[in-house]
């Protein structure tokens, strides 16, 4: 006669195919490729400081992130500095 267990008396872990700890190894190098591939991507979006050079606002002089399209001279950091650079214009 076959032995029957009860709905609650199934045994708690069957063989699925799948053991947990690979299942976690398999999450945690996902895990792990897909921050790597973030950090490239951030990486290269970053523009590149050319040695020596900065830029400065030409009112106050504060340092500014360089920027792709202008370099140099004829910059400003704040609308505030805008305006008092177009005042001295007059």
């Amino acid at each position: 006669m076959a032995v029957q267990l009860a709905a609650d008396e199934r045994p708690s872990q069957e063989v699925l195919g799948v053991h947990r700890s690979w299942l976690r190894t398999k999450v945690a190098e996902s895990k792990t490729r897909m921050a790597s591939k973030v950090t490239e991507r951030a990486k290269s979006l970053i523009p590149m400081q050319r040695d020596g050079e900065t830029d400065a606002c030409m009112v106050c002089g504060r340092t500014m992130r360089p920027a792709g399209a202008v370099r140099g001279e004829g910059r400003v950091c704040s609308p505030a500095c805008a305006r008092q650079w177009a005042e001295g214009l007059s």
